[in-house]
């Protein structure tokens, strides 16, 4: 078995998110059933088709451990079929690259990207959260709101930030862990926005969560007024 990624390339954003849907959702169990798949996750970028980042269309970078000569030959057929797709290279981490010298396993490229024990536990946490993504794009027809607008019908705004909520108290986490996740999170996100789109637009954002924050004071203390505190139990 040996590390490996796929890249594929879209005439659009909208035959990627297709291909995510009808594709690699009904894809992914044959990978976990077959024998030239050990572990794997996906990257999807259509998001950043505005950014002058090399995404035209649409991209999806599907990285394995596995046998990547088996995956193709049961696969690629598919492939070359699925109308919208323009293109896929395969990319084996043994054979090396312009950065890198090549690596023995996937195990091995995360151990190296985030050191040895942040690279595993995100070696063991991304195909989890492929699994949950595709799941949600097969559940929803449309994409949700990132924040969903508050309304009569909607009055906590519910949106795909929920997910994070739910899945942190699930796993046994409580809102001072959620709080400090947010906190890295900012940091984490700026620290993007500089890398991909300059230091002025992560200066920007940095000063429009500020000014949110300081403005939440306010907001803060009318609720307290207006709800009962320090009473709450778990059901």
């Amino acid at each position: 078995m040996s590390g490996a990624d796929i890249e594929f390339r879209f005439e659009s954003a909208t035959d990627e998110r297709r291909f995510l849907r009808e594709y690699l959702a009904d894809a992914w169990d044959r990978f976990l059933a077959s024998d030239h798949w050990e572990t794997g996750w996906f990257w999807a970028y259509r998001q950043y088709a505005a950014y002058d980042v090399g995404v035209d269309g649409g991209l999806v970078v599907l990285v394995f451990e596995g046998d990547p000569a088996a995956l193709v030959a049961a696969e690629s057929d598919r492939w070359e079929s699925f109308d919208g797709l323009e293109s896929w290279e395969l990319r084996r981490y043994e054979e090396g690259g312009a950065d890198h010298p090549g690596f023995e396993s996937l195990r091995a490229q995360q151990r190296d990207s985030k050191g040895e024990t942040g690279g595993d536990i995100e070696y063991r946490l991304k195909p989890l959260a492929s699994r949950l993504a595709l799941d949600y794009l097969a559940e929803f027809d449309d994409p949700l709101p990132m924040v969903g607008e508050a309304s009569d019908d909607n009055p906590a705004g519910v949106g795909f930030w929920a997910v994070f909520h739910y899945l942190a108290v699930q796993c046994g986490y409580d809102q001072y862990d959620e709080t400090d996740a947010c906190l890295r999170g900012f940091r984490s996100y700026l620290q993007s926005i500089a890398q991909y789109r300059g230091v002025e637009d992560a200066r920007e954002e940095y000063e429009r969560i500020r000014e949110e924050v300081e403005a939440m004071e306010a907001d803060l203390e009318s609720w307290f007024e207006a709800h009962p505190t320090g009473e709450g139990t778990v059901p």
